[in-house]
């Protein structure tokens, strides 16, 4: 299993090597954006999406085969739902006024970046939090 999942890793960062040398060195389109623009953003789509599966699989997997010692993961999971649900009660899906047109500028869009923004502050904070209340917490001890 070892050697498998070394050869992943050297797949997955033998592609992102070439991605960025192609990246500075292929040169510009007309309008001065580099040519492997999107080939990079799709390749940093993917990597996020291998991450997100892996950190959603893996913590199942342990609830599955220790199930006394996913209790811990539940809760994080659950109180992640919670997060979530939060943002998207507080988002708002009113549109926004541009100047020009822009289809974008829906209700269900607006809805679904607003709850992405609202649940990363929401997560910034409690980590800061986290972070103060173990330094204070120390300082006490």
């Amino acid at each position: 299993m070892s050697i498998f999942r070394r050869i992943i890793e050297i797949l997955l960062l033998a592609g992102s090597v070439i991605l960025g040398v192609l990246y500075y060195a292929g040169g510009e389109m007309a309008g001065g954006e580099p040519v492997y623009t999107n080939h990079i953003l799709i390749w940093g789509a993917i990597l996020a999406g291998l991450a997100a599966i892996m950190a959603v699989i893996f913590p199942l997997a342990q609830i599955i085969v220790r199930p006394a010692r996913g209790r811990g993961t539940l809760i994080g999971i659950v109180a992640l739902v919670i997060v979530v649900f939060v943002a998207y009660n507080l988002a708002s899906a009113q549109p926004l006024n541009f100047t020009s047109p822009n289809p974008n500028n829906v209700a269900p869009v607006l809805k679904n970046v607003g709850t992405g923004l609202i649940t990363m502050y929401l997560l910034v904070g409690v980590g800061i939090g986290a972070i103060l209340f173990t330094e204070v917490s120390k300082s006490f001890k």
